[in-house]
């Protein structure tokens, strides 16, 4: 099985993500992707229909297009995603732009996302239902201070519905890769592809 991971830094934050495939494939659809922007960090996590090449191939292309646009809007980096998924596969999908105390983001799909306050309290991201490339869907873009925010957690559907952040005492404190590896082993479906991002925010 192939484990990807990243890591970034920029604007005030860091940044931990990875992912793998189900259980006997070599290549799935889910994949992280950071990239620092004027004012802020860019970070996309998503999860292409189904599994193996079919997905892989969907999702390295729809990496190609997000490396092709400029600038710092959520839309511009959903546009190019939509795009891809259109034509080749449709998927769930985050988008979302950190700024030092605000962040815009779109999140369509089976997607989940915190942002964590403390190792006792997250407040959930808001998703909004459809598939990305399936029927046309008008993004919601969402703003949201970041005051008294330390991080945030994003994950596709591959990570179990029983993970909340809030619920496991010591998790969000152990900001970084062994945090996310952390998740992706304890809480990954092994039926599925799976992908986790993290990211801390330096005061």
């Amino acid at each position: 099985m192939s484990l990807r991971t990243l890591q970034a830094e920029g604007q005030g934050w860091s940044f931990w993500g990875c992912w793998r495939p189900r259980r006997g494939e070599e290549a799935g659809g889910d994949f992280c992707w950071v990239r620092a922007a004027e004012g802020g960090v860019l970070a996309v996590v998503a999860d292409v229909l189904g599994h193996g090449e079919e997905a892989h191939a969907s999702a390295r292309e729809m990496l190609e297009a997000l490396e092709e646009v400029m600038g710092s809007s959520p839309e511009a980096y959903f546009g190019a995603a939509e795009a891809v998924a259109a034509r080749r596969r449709g998927c769930a999908l985050f988008v979302g732009f950190f700024a030092p105390l605000v962040l815009r983001y779109i999140m369509v799909g089976n997607m989940r996302g915190w942002l964590v306050r403390s190792p006792r309290k997250a407040d959930l991201l808001f998703t909004q239902p459809g598939v990305v490339g399936g029927r046309k869907v008008t993004p919601a873009v969402r703003e949201v201070s970041l005051a008294g925010v330390e991080g945030v957690i994003v994950c596709s559907d591959g990570i179990r519905r029983g993970f909340v952040p809030a619920l496991h005492h010591g998790l969000p404190e152990r900001w970084g890769m062994g945090l996310v590896l952390c998740i992706l082993e304890k809480f990954g479906l092994p039926e599925d592809d799976a992908s986790v991002l993290v990211g801390k925010r330096w005061r």
